[in-house]
């Protein structure tokens, strides 16, 4: 949302750079393009909530699904932290990135560093809490 939302200043400049840097190299798993198509076009970005579902089909922004195999690890992390607030688009993104052995671009820092992989793991995050700009 920070790469739509300029209210967020620094923020904002941050993610949308980051975004144009990653280009195809950005892994989109379709639960987070629902979960972004709705967030925007619930907040009046209709426009962005287009664009970037554009980005994914025309390959600028590569589109991953999720599959029974992803479905099955996300439950299985569902739950075992059941209790931590975590919701099925994160999940999905986790399970994602194991298979792929990629980092996660969230700014999500609670629930990506209260679930994790293995006792002693946590996920590989593109951006750390410090590595964030203030809006």
């Amino acid at each position: 949302m920070s790469a739509v939302n300029r209210s967020e200043g620094r923020r904002h400049k941050f993610a949308a750079e980051m975004l144009e840097r990653l280009g195809r190299d950005l892994v989109v798993p379709w639960p987070v393009l629902v979960e972004v198509d709705l967030l925007l076009r619930g907040r009046g970005h209709s426009d962005a909530a287009t664009t970037f579902s554009e980005a994914c089909r025309d390959g600028y922004h590569r589109l991953e699904h999720c599959g029974t195999e992803d479905l099955s690890y996300a439950l299985a992390l569902g739950a075992r932290y059941s209790d931590s607030g975590v919701d099925l688009p994160d999940l999905s993104v986790m399970s994602i990135a194991r298979r792929l052995g990629g980092s996660i671009l969230t700014w999500d820092f609670r629930h990506f560093r209260s679930v994790v992989p293995r006792r002693g793991t946590s996920w590989k995050l593109a951006v750390d809490e410090h590595q964030l700009p203030a809006p």
